[in-house]
């Protein structure tokens, strides 16, 4: 009885935070939705040369969603853009942490360090840029290699598959003339005595 009763307390509790717990993911999917929202108009701001609209577009997105590397990238562009290049360097510094396989993130922080006469970290980020080009060529070369290997050994795999052999009479007649008459008169194979 005891147990029965633990049993109902325990889904009646589950039954309890279900809701609870789907009403959690909904708010995280709304707020989700509202970051894009706002990061989309950013970039119609931005694509209008409103920057200013954009800047506050992006601050929201990021308000609502500070993980988003493609929030804090538009940010670094539209200050970019305005000349505030000390928050643009601030903003893809951000992207860099978050994804630092992102290519154009290093050369837009080579543009900004540029821009502030600081030529030594331009000269970084430009050379880290080109180094990721270089990888990034390299993965890619080395992609295409791997498919031609498979492609190659497909073709191989295809062309090396046995092939029925017909039977001939030149077959049949090599066959005889190896089998030998022993001595008592029965035929056997050279070797095999």
């Amino acid at each position: 009885v005891y147990l029965k009763s633990v049993n109902l307390q325990s889904r009646f509790f589950l039954l309890l935070l279900l809701p609870l717990f789907f009403a959690a993911c909904t708010d995280d999917v709304q707020i989700h939705k509202s970051a894009l929202r706002y990061f989309d108009e950013g970039n119609a701001a931005l694509k209008h040369r409103d920057y200013q609209v954009a800047i506050w577009n992006y601050q929201k997105a990021i308000s609502l969603d500070s993980e988003s590397p493609n929030f804090h990238y538009n940010l670094g562009l539209t200050y970019y853009e305005i000349g505030n290049y000390s928050e643009s360097i601030d903003s893809f510094k951000r992207v860099e942490s978050m994804v630092p396989s992102q290519t154009d993130t290093y050369y837009n922080l080579a543009l900004a360090h540029y821009k502030m006469s600081n030529s030594r970290l331009a000269d970084i980020y430009f050379n880290r840029y080109q180094d990721m080009l270089s990888l990034r060529k390299a993965q890619e070369r080395l992609v295409e290699v791997r498919k031609e290997q498979e492609r190659d050994a497909k073709i191989n795999a295809a062309e090396a598959k046995p092939k029925k052999l017909k039977k001939s009479s030149s077959l049949t007649n090599n066959n005889t003339t190896l089998k030998k008459q022993s001595s008592s008169g029965k035929l056997t194979i050279p070797g095999w005595e």
